[in-house]
C-alpha cells in the first residue's frame, strides 16, 4: 500500500481539523458499538472474504524460542499505522510511522515514514524488506525518497506494540529530512487520537472487504475547527485505523447512504457513498462519490467518474448509481 498517500492524507485530515483550505487531493487513514448494516436502507450485502493470516513456525536453528513461540499470527502487525508512542498530537507535530504490509514465508515488507512539524511537513520516506524469524525482523532501508541508506530491526511485541532501531549508514547529501535514528517504541494509530472526531454511527457499519477480511467502515465528521469535512476510514474493533479514504467533498455535509459492492466486475467490493449538503440546515441535492478497490486492497477515486455520475443525475440512490457504473465498466 502506498505510503506517500497514507501519510499525506494523515497530514491533510489533520490541517483540516485546525481549519485550513479546503480538500482537493482524491485518495489515500473506535468506538465499541458495532452497527448493523441493516442500519442503512441502500447498504448491499457483503461477500465472502480473502483474508489470510500466516502463522510462521519456528524453525531447528530458532529452538530456543520454541517453548514461548511456535506459531505468530502476523496478521495482527499489517496494514496499521504504528506510530511512536512519544509523538504526541501526531501528525500536527510531526512524527514518525511505520506500516508493515506483508509478513509471509520468513520475509518481512513494509514502509517507514517521517515527517517534520508544520508549517512546512518535511518528509523522509523509505521501503523496507527483510528476513522475520519469530517475533525479530531484520531489514534493509530501500527506496528513500532523501536517497539515505540504513536498516531497520522491528521487535513485534505480544502487548499491541512495536519496537524499532532505525540506523543510517550511509547519508545523502540531503540535509533537509532525514529518517530519525535510535530505538522507538511504537503504538498502533487509533481513531481516539484524532482530534475533532465525531462519528457519524448511522452510517459506520461492519464489513467483509476481500483481503482485508471483517473491518469496520466509519464515517465521520472532524468538529474540531472552522471548516466540518466528512472523513472515511477503515478500522479494526479496537479502532486502529487500517485506512483513510480522502474524501474530495464539500464541507458541512450529511452521509446519506453508503454501500459496498463490486461496481467494475472485478471480483473486489467497492464503495458508494451519497452525501447531501446541509448547510444551514437545509437539505441539498445528492453528491456520489465510488471508490474503487484494487488488487493491493487500496481505494482509487476518480474525480472525473464522481463529476459524470453527479452532472448526469444519477445520484439519486445507490441502485440509480450502480445501474449506470455497470454501463461504465463493461
Amino acid at each position: 500500500m502506498n505510503k506517500k498517500k497514507i501519510l499525506f492524507t494523515i497530514i491533510t485530515t489533520s490541517l483540516l481539523i485546525i481549519g485550513c483550505g479546503k480538500n482537493d487531493s482524491t485518495n489515500k487513514l473506535q468506538q465499541n458499538e458495532k452497527p448493523s448494516l441493516e442500519a442503512s436502507t441502500e447498504n448491499s450485502a457483503t461477500e465472502e472474504s480473502q483474508e489470510e493470516s500466516t502463522p510462521i513456525t519456528t524453525t531447528a536453528a530458532a529452538t530456543t524460542a520454541a517453548s514461548t513461540s511456535n506459531t505468530i499470527d502476523y496478521k495482527q502487525y499489517l496494514k496499521k499505522t504504528w506510530v511512536r508512542n512519544t509523538d504526541f498530537g501526531f501528525p500536527d507535530n510531526g512524527g514518525v510511522s511505520i506500516i508493515i504490509s506483508k509478513i509471509e514465508d520468513g520475509k518481512i515488507q513494509g514502509e517507514i515514514s517521517a515527517v517534520g512539524k508544520g508549517p512546512a511537513y518535511n518528509m523522509d520516506s523509505a521501503d523496507f524488506e527483510g528476513t522475520v524469524i519469530n517475533d525479530t525482523a531484520e531489514c534493509q532501508l530501500v527506496n528513500d525518497s532523501r536517497e539515505n541508506k540504513g536498516t531497520v530491526e522491528l521487535l513485534l511485541k505480544p502487548d499491541n506494540t512495536l519496537a524499532a532501531t532505525i540506523t543510517i549508514t550511509e547519508r545523502s547529501g540531503d540535509t533537509i529530512m532525514s529518517l530519525p535514528e535510535g530505538s522507538f517504541e511504537f503504538t498502533p494509530y487509533n481513531l481516539k487520537n484524532i482530534n475533532g472526531l465525531e462519528l457519524i454511527k448511522d452510517q459506520t457499519f461492519m464489513v467483509d472487504l476481500n483481503s482485508w477480511g471483517n473491518v469496520k467502515f466509519v464515517s465521520g465528521k472532524l468538529t474540531g475547527g472552522n471548516h466540518i469535512p466528512v472523513v472515511f476510514y477503515l478500522t479494526n474493533e479496537n479502532g486502529d485505523v487500517l485506512y483513510n479514504f480522502y474524501a474530495a467533498l464539500p464541507y458541512s455535509v450529511d452521509v446519506k447512504a453508503v454501500s459496498f459492492q463490486d461496481v467494475n466486475k472485478d471480483g473486489r467490493k467497492d464503495i458508494i457513498i451519497i452525501v447531501e449538503d446541509n448547510y444551514d440546515g437545509a437539505s441539498g441535492e445528492p453528491i456520489a462519490t465510488v471508490y474503487v478497490q484494487g488488487a493491493d486492497g487500496s481505494f482509487t477515486n476518480d474525480n472525473e467518474l464522481d463529476q459524470e455520475i453527479n452532472d448526469s443525475g444519477n445520484n439519486k440512490d445507490v441502485g440509480t448509481i450502480a445501474n449506470f457504473l455497470s454501463g461504465k465498466f463493461q
